[in-house]
């Protein structure tokens, strides 16, 4: 398993690696696409361990977790900067995830093909909304912090181009939006396999 703090410089392919995940992170009114481990998305820690504990799970306790993401329990406007620019997470340029898309493109039968290199969360920070569109796993949309809107939208496709500018989506390539053919080859291929005997 590859370890964030022991990878230093840019983002190399490696890093695809199914035990992290993109979020979008708009703050200052600039986008960034971050990875990281998936439970580094669930921006409130305090909430989510008292599930745990509330259902009798057998949890560490808030300091020990938090340890691996700076000591940041909930992250939020105030803890931002520290949070974007912990060794827990590693910025991606939108080249870098340009190649990796066109790289796979021609073979992905659908977008589960090319999932891991799409963002599950878009989290803005500078209007205090979380966004999260994914397949599985924990529910990050419930964990945020006080104040702020959560929800499970498909920002990729929904948000206005002043909250996430086309230039912005890898995806878009020569003025076409790759993410839209891999969805239409997905129902494309979805709809010959119900029509097979």
């Amino acid at each position: 398993m590859i370890s964030l703090e022991q990878i230093l410089g840019p983002a190399t392919p490696d890093l695809l690696d199914p035990q992290y995940a993109v979020a979008m992170v708009r703050h200052d009114a600039t986008v960034h696409y971050l990875l990281s481990d998936r439970d580094n998305w669930v921006l409130d820690w305090t909430r989510w361990r008292a599930e745990f504990v509330a259902a009798g799970h057998q949890v560490p306790d808030l300091e020990t977790m938090t340890a691996q993401r700076s000591n940041i329990a909930i992250v939020d406007e105030s803890t931002a900067e520290q949070f974007t620019n912990s060794p827990a997470v590693r910025r991606l340029t939108v080249p870098f995830l340009r190649n990796a898309l066109l790289e796979r493109f021609a073979a992905a039968e659908s977008w589960w093909d090319v999932a891991f290199l799409f963002p599950i969360a878009f989290i803005d920070f500078d209007n205090q909304r979380f966004a999260a569109f994914y397949h599985d796993g924990t529910r990050l949309e419930r964990y945020i912090p006080d104040g702020w809107v959560g929800a499970f939208e498909d920002f990729a496709t929904t948000y206005p181009q002043e909250i996430l500018p086309t230039a912005e989506k890898f995806w878009i390539v020569g003025g076409r939006d790759l993410l839209r053919e891999l969805n239409d080859r997905g129902r494309v291929s979805e709809s010959r396999q119900m029509d097979e005997p």
